[in-house]
C-alpha cells in the first residue's frame, strides 16, 4: 500500500490555476471529491463550463507531484441567470428573512466568485482522504486563497461558499479562519436509501399512519396503470420534456422560457455523458410526468421535473416518480442514496428524507461591505 501524499515530508502545498477543465486533470480531480460532491465533479462541470458566460476557474492543489485538492469556481456577473449562486441575491433573502427589509448594498457584491459548484445544492471542495486533517486543512486553505487571489486580482467583490454542509467540519473551519462571513443558510434533504434492497426496509421506517398513506399510493398508481421508464437523457426527448416542466412553473407562478429550457437539457445530454439520466412516468402510454437525475460514484442527484397535471388528476404521480420509483432505482442499483437538494421541506420529510443545515460563507473585498455581513449575521446569531 502507498503512502499518502506529502507522507514524512514537510508538506508543500501549491495550487496550479486552469481556465479550462480540459486543462484540468479530471480523471484525479473527481478522485478527491467524497460524498454530495457532483456538482463540483467533471460530468457537471463540463455542462456549467459550456454555459458559463465567463470562463471558470479550475483551482488544483499538489503535494509534491501529486494532485491532492481540488475547488472550482464561478464568476458571476450582474444580471446572472443563476441568481440561487449569486452572492449578491442570496445574501439579500438571508437580509429579508432577518429584518423584513431589502438590502440594495447587496447588488455591490457583484461581480462575484462562486465556489465550490454551481448549483443551489452541496458546495465542495475535494481533498485527499489519506491526509492527515492538518495537511488537508493546509490544502483546503491553500485553494480558498487561490481563490481569492484570482478574485481580486480580476476586480471582483467577492467570493462565496454558499451551500456548506453543516458536518464539513474541515472547509468550514478554514472559512471561518480566512474570515469569511456565515450566514445561515438553506436545508438540503437527501433519502438514505437501505442496505439491504428492500423497499419494505424503506417503509419500515415510518410510523403506521404514514406507512399506510404510502402503500395507499403506490396500490392507486399501480391500478390506474402507470408505468415507468429510465434511460439516458438524450436530444431525442427533451422536446417532449419541456411541456411538463413549463406546467409545473406555470402551476407555481414562475415565469419560464421553453426555449432555455430545451438548451439546458441539450447542454446537459451532451456534456453529462451517461451521469445524465430522465425518468418517465407514462399513463395509458401517455408521457405524464418526469425526474432529471444524475448518478455518480454511488449517489444520485435529483435535479428537475415536471407533470401533465390535467392527464394525471389526483393520482400522487409526483410521490410515485420522485421519491418511489428513483428509490426502486437505486435500491436495484446498490446506491447509497438520493440527494433531494433544497426547498419543499415538509414534503421531503414526509417521505424520509433526512435533513441537512447548510451554511452560507461569503468575504467581501471592501470593509464596508463586510462589516455589513458581519452585522447580518450577528443579527441572526442573537435572535
Amino acid at each position: 500500500m502507498s503512502a499518502a501524499p506529502g507522507a514524512g515530508r514537510p508538506a508543500t502545498v501549491r495550487v496550479a490555476v486552469h481556465r479550462s477543465l480540459d486543462k484540468a486533470d479530471t480523471g484525479r480531480w473527481d478522485a478527491l471529491l467524497g460524498p454530495r460532491g457532483f456538482y463540483a465533479a467533471t460530468p457537471w462541470l463540463r455542462h456549467a463550463e459550456g454555459t458559463a458566460a465567463t470562463p471558470p476557474y479550475y483551482f488544483t492543489a499538489f503535494d509534491g507531484p501529486e494532485p491532492v485538492g481540488v475547488l472550482p469556481g464561478y464568476p458571476l456577473e450582474h444580471g446572472t441567470p443563476f441568481v440561487f449562486c449569486s452572492p449578491g441575491r442570496v445574501v439579500d433573502s438571508i437580509h429579508r428573512s432577518a429584518t423584513g427589509e431589502d438590502a440594495p448594498w447587496t447588488a455591490e457584491l457583484l461581480p462575484a466568485l462562486a465556489c465550490g459548484g454551481r448549483n443551489p445544492s452541496h458546495t465542495k471542495a475535494g481533498v485527499h482522504a489519506g491526509l492527515d486533517r492538518a495537511r488537508q486543512h493546509e490544502t483546503l486553505a491553500a485553494l480558498v486563497q487561490a481563490a481569492e487571489r484570482e478574485a481580486w486580482a480580476a476586480d471582483l467583490q467577492a467570493v462565496s461558499f454558499l451551500y456548506v454542509d453543516e458536518d464539513d467540519d474541515l472547509l468550514r473551519g478554514v472559512l471561518t479562519e480566512q474570515q469569511y462571513v456565515a450566514l445561515p443558510g438553506q436545508t438540503a434533504y437527501s433519502l438514505p436509501v437501505p442496505d439491504d434492497g428492500s423497499f419494505d426496509t424503506y417503509l419500515a421506517r415510518f410510523e403506521q399512519r404514514r406507512r399506510v398513506k404510502i402503500k395507499r399510493e403506490l396500490r392507486a398508481l399501480d391500478e390506474a396503470g402507470v408505468t415507468y421508464l429510465t434511460q439516458p437523457l438524450t436530444a431525442d426527448i427533451i422536446d417532449q420534456l419541456a411541456p411538463l416542466e413549463l406546467a409545473l412553473y406555470a402551476k407555481h407562478g414562475t415565469p419560464a422560457d421553453a426555449d432555455a429550457f430545451k438548451a439546458v437539457l441539450r447542454s446537459i445530454a451532451d456534456r453529462a455523458g451517461a451521469a445524465a439520466r430522465v425518468t418517465t412516468a407514462y399513463l395509458d402510454g401517455h408521457l405524464t410526468g418526469f425526474v432529471l437525475t444524475f448518478t455518480h460514484r454511488g449517489e444520485m442527484y435529483a435535479r428537475q421535473a415536471g407533470f401533465d397535471y390535467a392527464a394525471q388528476g389526483k393520482l400522487p404521480l409526483y410521490f410515485g416518480l420522485v421519491y418511489y420509483e428513483l428509490l426502486r432505482t437505486a435500491l436495484a442499483e446498490g446506491l447509497s442514496q438520493i440527494h433531494y437538494s433544497t426547498g419543499s421541506d415538509r414534503v421531503k420529510l414526509s417521505r424520509g428524507c433526512t435533513p441537512r443545515r447548510q451554511f452560507a460563507y461569503v468575504k467581501a473585498r471592501r470593509a464596508e461591505h463586510g462589516e455589513r455581513l458581519s452585522h447580518l449575521a450577528q443579527h441572526w446569531s442573537s435572535s
